[in-house]
């Protein structure tokens, strides 16, 4: 049985951390565990003096995150995606003792869909990256989701199945996450062995660095699903079928009243933690986006038995062990999921034994709606974003008062704890800072208040000319639901006029002109540049939806205007390498062995950003990214308007499978181009 770190390699872990964040000004740092503090929940107290800073904590998490409140506060230091703001003075300097109880036992992160949007090509150097972030943000319960398909090859063919049915069962890299799920099969297969295995090493890496944090990773169970072909190797065995996803074909699940679901599902948890060990947490999505199919008559004793069988065939392996489930169904398909639906899934798991991932709260409490829910036990989550869209947009005081006032409420049942549980990440950073910090404190955060620190913990630097573009920003940005919009020249040509943001273009590009007072001074800081890039491409891109309706108004052929404003936006967002296509492409080909196997992976890569599959994915992970625009947005834009709609569908699946390297802007700097930016369209007529 696998035990939390001792407290000396807790410590050990958690400046490993630290050095690796902040390099040999680790040293300042006195790290210690105090049983003292010991309790239900992490709990850190910090202080410095003497040039030392102090943090003790009952747990590894305590203590990164504890030492991450400090070079937030006292030295306003930053990590984030897209870079890190760790300058710190050569003595660091003193803080008044601050201690803190998380109110969360469990601090939650990922979606699913995040290992298909965010993580898919990511090596070992990206995770620990990121698995230093969420130690410093204070993460304890991370999804933990790669490698299992090596389990499943050796399971399946235990029970007889040949590989050729095992390879249409598995999808390509890009489309894993909807695979696992049960959405589909063999979507932008096949699946090279490389892969696999290449996913197990990872997964053994990741899950040893997150234990050693003292993390509970939640690690993939069985939810139903099987390859098409698997009753012609066991006719005993009734499958049943979904009534099919988007438009893909239907997928298929072993009947919950079958012997053989546990069978199955026990066989892979015991095959799972042979090769990764576990933490007795385990993820099973029974239908995801698709509705089960269960006669009237009996759908309430066949639900029952749903959640009976997937909770059975975890007992058998692991008696530990707790199903735990994301409760996006309950959302998704409400009309379906009443409470006497909803009671019958969950009513079936022995209490303690199950807890649901209450999957968008910032959309639909779940929770509120369904007894059951409460009672079975629940983490409230927020969901930031879809697809890993890249638009700027976000509700920041309603999303922290919504979490504060569910720790609040009396009638909250067996909450568990918090999270977030984004498609994709390395979207809206000021999102996720906010609310890994409500994570930490029982009362809602006034984000007015909040932005101040927030502004100057990012840039190291703080002025009125900053305070005020935040401020507006916050306002613009990140307050009413109604600034949050799709814009039209992201998206596949249609015959109507865009919608316009509920933003104001006018004060969003009157904050970035504050913002670019401090340029010259902070044009070297990541985190400054990202800002930059991130509020103008919001501004230009609400600049080319309105050039675009005028152009349309007036009847031009000549679209010249809304085309060079396209590859205005190419060019600044070429200034980020995680906003350039030919990133995600490198990355993607890294994880082929053969020249074929590097080829199929870029097509993955192209494809998910683009058409995806299926009848209404097209462009629903699309993003504002360099030699994206450029390359194929614009090109879109270009054949629309001679007249080629029709021929679209062709093109479009022709640029996902071809491997040439895509039309990009070259690398600039992000403050030239902006002012730049600015001076040209500024200055062009308003329509």
């Amino acid at each position: 049985m696998l035990v939390g770190p001792s407290a000396s390699d807790a410590v050990s872990a958690s400046e490993a951390v630290l050095q690796r964040t902040i390099g040999s000004k680790a040293s300042a740092f006195v790290l210690q565990i105090d049983p003292k503090l010991s309790g239900e929940t992490d709990h850190f107290v910090v202080e410095a003096h003497g040039g030392k800073a102090y943090v003790s904590g009952n747990s590894a998490i305590a203590l990164c995150r504890g030492a991450y409140d400090y070079l937030k506060g006292a030295c306003h230091c930053m990590v984030s995606w897209s870079g890190d703001n760790v300058r710190l003075l050569d003595r660091l300097p003193d803080y008044a003792r601050r201690e803190v109880v998380s109110p969360a036992k469990y601090r939650h992160y990922f979606n699913v869909c995040t290992f298909g949007y965010s993580t898919v090509w990511w090596d070992w150097s990206r995770w620990q990256k990121e698995i230093d972030w969420m130690a410093l943000h204070g993460i304890n319960m991370p999804l933990a989701l790669n490698g299992e398909e090596k389990i499943w090859q050796k399971v399946f063919r235990g029970y007889g199945i040949p590989d050729s049915s095992i390879q249409s069962f598995f999808s390509g890299p890009a489309f894993l996450p909807w695979q696992r799920m049960g959405n589909l099969n063999g979507h932008m297969s096949p699946l090279p062995q490389s892969w696999i295995d290449g996913q197990a090493a990872l997964q053994k890496k990741i899950l040893q660095s997150e234990r050693a944090l003292g993390m509970t990773p939640i690690v993939p169970a069985f939810s139903g699903f099987v390859p098409g072909d698997f009753g012609q190797y066991h006719p005993e065995v009734k499958l049943e079928s979904t009534n099919g996803w988007v438009g893909f074909a239907p997928t298929h699940f072993v009947y919950v009243r079958s012997k053989m679901f546990v069978d199955i599902g026990s066989k892979f948890l015991t095959e799972y933690r042979k090769e990764f060990g576990s933490d007795h947490l385990y993820l099973a999505d029974t239908f995801n986006e698709q509705l089960p199919l269960f006669p009237p008559s009996t759908k309430l004793e066949d639900l029952k038995k749903c959640g009976e069988a997937v909770y059975k065939s975890i007992h058998a392996a692991d008696p530990k062990g707790v199903w735990v489930m994301q409760g996006w169904l309950f959302y998704n398909a409400r009309n379906y999921w009443k409470e006497p639906e909803v009671e019958s899934l969950l009513g079936s798991v022995p209490d303690g034994k199950m807890i649901v991932l209450d999957l968008a709260d910032n959309m639909y409490e779940a929770w509120r709606e369904h007894p059951a829910v409460r009672r079975t036990g629940w983490i409230y989550n927020t969901l930031p974003g879809f697809g890993g869209d890249t638009a700027i947009q976000g509700t920041l005081d309603i999303d922290a008062q919504r979490v504060a006032k569910a720790q609040n409420d009396p009638s909250k049942g067996r909450l568990l704890g918090e999270g977030l549980t984004m498609e994709g990440i390395d979207q809206n950073p000021v999102e996720y800072e906010l609310m890994t910090d409500a994570m930490w404190q029982p009362d809602a955060i006034d984000a007015s208040h909040w932005i101040d620190d927030y502004a100057k913990a990012r840039y190291g630097r703080w002025d009125d000319s900053i305070r005020d573009a935040w401020h507006i920003f916050l306002v613009e940005l990140y307050t009413d639901p109604k600034s949050s919009y799709e814009a039209t020249w992201r998206f596949r040509p249609k015959n109507q006029d865009p919608v316009m943001p509920g933003f104001n273009p006018e004060h969003l590009v009157q904050a970035i002109q504050l913002l670019l007072k401090d340029g010259d001074h902070l044009k070297t800081n990541s985190l400054y540049s990202r800002d930059l890039v991130d509020f103008t491409k919001t501004w230009l891109g609400a600049l080319a939806d309105r050039e675009l309706t005028a152009e349309r108004k007036s009847g031009t052929d000549n679209h010249a205007v809304f085309q060079g404003m396209l590859h205005d936006i190419d060019r600044l967002v070429a200034c980020r390498p995680e906003y350039r296509l030919s990133s995600w492409i490198s990355d993607a080909r890294e994880w082929g062995v053969t020249s074929s196997e590097k080829d199929a992976m870029e097509a993955n890569a192209r494809m998910q950003i683009t058409v995806w599959g299926g009848k209404d994915l097209f462009d629903y992970a699309n993003k504002e990214w360099a030699g994206l625009i450029d390359d194929f947005i614009a090109n879109r834009w270009r054949q629309a308007f001679a007249g080629k709609m029709a021929e679209l569908p062709d093109w479009e699946l022709a640029w996902d499978h071809s491997t040439a390297p895509p039309q990009e802007s070259p690398s600039g700097d992000a403050v030239s181009i902006t002012r730049e930016l600015i001076a040209k369209y500024t200055s062009l007529p308003a329509h």
